[in-house]
Order: C-alpha cells, then sequence, then structure tokens
C-alpha cells in the first residue's frame, strides 16, 4: 500500500495516477479541498480528509504502509511553522519496514556554484527557504537512522503541467489560453530546466519502487529558455506571442500586500542565472526512462487547462 500525503496538490495527484496506472493501491489525503483527486477512479483508490498534526489519524493512515510519499503542499509563508512539524510527526511514526519519499527542490544550494550541478553541490543557501530545506532534509537523515526506515529525494527543477497553477506556472497557461500576455519571473534568455509533473511522478515512483535510497538529480527534457518556453505555450494555445518579464522590484512590491509574492521574491535570482541539473547518476540507473519533449507536455497541460477552466 501506498500513503500520499498532499494527494491533491500537482506532484501528489501526478504520483497518485501514476501509481493507479500501474495497479497499485492507493490511499491520498487532502487537506481542505479533494477536488482534483474526485476525478480519478477506481477500487484501488481511498481518500482520506487529514490534518498532520493529529498523531493518532496519522497512525491509523500508515497503517499496512510500505512507502509514503510526502507531497504536502502548503503557502510559501506557512512552510516555516508547518513543514517541520509535519515532516518530524511523519519520520518519529515510521518504522524500517517502510520508505519516505520526499521530494526536494534546489533552493538548498543558494546560488549555483557550477553548472550543470550535480548531487555532490554543496547545500550553500542563504534564503530562509534554502536553509529550511535544508533543515528539512536533515532532519529526514537522521529520523532514517534512528527510526531504520529508507528515504529517497527526487530533486526536481520547477515543474510545471496538469493540477500545477502555482503563481508562476498556471497564470502562463490560463493567460495564453485567454490570448493575454503572459509573465516570466527574471530574464527571458536564461536557460532555466522544467520538469513535466507526470515525469517527475515517474521518476519518484520508480526510485521508491528500486530499493535505492539518498538524492538524485532529475531535471526533465533539457534546459529551456523562458522565452522559448512562453512562445511555445502561446504558440500551442493558438494565442498571439505577447510576453513580458516580471521585474524584481514588482515582485517586491506586490510582497508589500501579498505574503506569498514577498517568500517568491526571495527565490527570483534562480531565474536571473542558468539553472541545469546533471542527471547522469539517475539516467544510469533507470536507461528506459525518457523525459516527455516540453511541446507534448505543454499540449496535455494546455489541454488539462481547457478542461478546468472556470
Amino acid at each position: 500500500m501506498n500513503l500520499i500525503i498532499g494527494g491533491n496538490g500537482g506532484l501528489g495527484l501526478a504520483i497518485t495516477e501514476e501509481l493507479l496506472s500501474t495497479g497499485k493501491a492507493v490511499k491520498a489525503t487532502y487537506h481542505r479541498s479533494n477536488d482534483a483527486l474526485t476525478r480519478l477512479k477506481g477500487p484501488l483508490l481511498t481518500m482520506a480528509q487529514f490534518d498532520i498534526k493529529n498523531g493518532r489519524d496519522l497512525n491509523q493512515l500508515l497503517k499496512g504502509v510500505k512507502t509514503v510519499y510526502f507531497c504536502l503542499n502548503v503557502p510559501y509563508q506557512d512552510w516555516y511553522t508547518v513543514m517541520p512539524q509535519a515532516l518530524k510527526e511523519l519520520t518519529q511514526s515510521l518504522n524500517s519496514s517502510q520508505k519516505l519519499v520526499f521530494p526536494g527542490n534546489v533552493y538548498g544550494y543558494g546560488k549555483f556554484q557550477y553548472i550543470p550541478v550535480d548531487e555532490n553541490h554543496p547545500k550553500a543557501a542563504l534564503t530562509k527557504k534554502g536553509k529550511l530545506r535544508n533543515q528539512l532534509e536533515d532532519t529526514l537523515k537522521n529520523q532514517s537512522v534512528s527510526q531504520g526506515f529508507r528515504y529517497v529525494i527526487p530533486r526536481y527543477p520547477d515543474y510545471y503541467g496538469p493540477n500545477v497553477t502555482n503563481r508562476v506556472f498556471g497564470p502562463i497557461f490560463t493567460g495564453a489560453l485567454k490570448a493575454k500576455t503572459i509573465s516570466w519571473p527574471g530574464k527571458l534568455s536564461v536557460p532555466h530546466d522544467l520538469v513535466y509533473i507526470r515525469d517527475a511522478a515517474k521518476a519518484a515512483v520508480l526510485l521508491a519502487e528500486s530499493g535505492e535510497s539518498g538524492e538524485w538529480h532529475v531535471s526533465g527534457a533539457g534546459a529551456i529558455e523562458g522565452q522559448q518556453f512562453l512562445n511555445m505555450v502561446q504558440d500551442e494555445a493558438g494565442s498571439p506571442r505577447k510576453s513580458r518579464t516580471l521585474p524584481g522590484w514588482a515582485v517586491g512590491l506586490a510582497g508589500i500586500v501579498d505574503k506569498e509574492a514577498k517568500e517568491f521574491h526571495e527565490l527570483l535570482y534562480e531565474f536571473q542565472y542558468p539553472l541545469i541539473l546533471n542527471e547522469n547518476k539517475f539516467t544510469k540507473r533507470f536507461p528506459t526512462y525518457t523525459a516527455t519533449p516540453h511541446v507534448a507536455a505543454v499540449k496535455e497541460t494546455l489541454k488539462w487547462f481547457q478542461a478546468n477552466r472556470k
């Protein structure tokens, strides 16, 4: 049995779909909304409303579970209060017969010291969220030793795809469908790795079921400049190429009244410099894995946003 904590979010839903497609049983949790999960059907899926701060509910959910995917998704401004406690509660409840998949990002590296970045890059973050990610991963590793469970961290760049509605990629796809001018944070000419959410899910499941542990980079279908990506989205949507860069001062100004914009501001450096990961370790271990080309992934993403327009 597989448990997805945060199954209604972008990656949680994609992992749920990936597991169900291969005949695996899944418990998927949600906190407030289960809108995305209700679109899935079949006897292998169980949905459960869940607040991870309730230890009794957690122990009940973990019964019979072999693999836990921690896909809890909360607003940036809530990371500092929610994520450390959530991970602590979970890891203290795991045992040596269980494994934990903890999807990661690149925040903990800080500004890249070399490119492409491999798994040995220093964890040199200067931002609050980068330091927090490193703290969370340290907690995970320490708890793995004391509790005896296995863990794996698939580390991704930014991802996009169905049900990914964050403040960067949601407006890109909805804006393209409405023939609006769409924005890219930072420099439009900088190459940036992007991973399609369904590829990210497939990689997470491969790692979970392989017996591997530790950290693994999964980079996507190849680095692409922001301008190229926006052009591709608008071309596939049949809308005119109208795009702009979202300057740092505008994000900073928005942060005066918008807490999430304020938190995002400290991550803008990732869009000012090339963001390219080295995934040789992963591709050598899983030679049959292939990433979905960006054009095909963009088409599928637009189709999802079109079908789920509000």
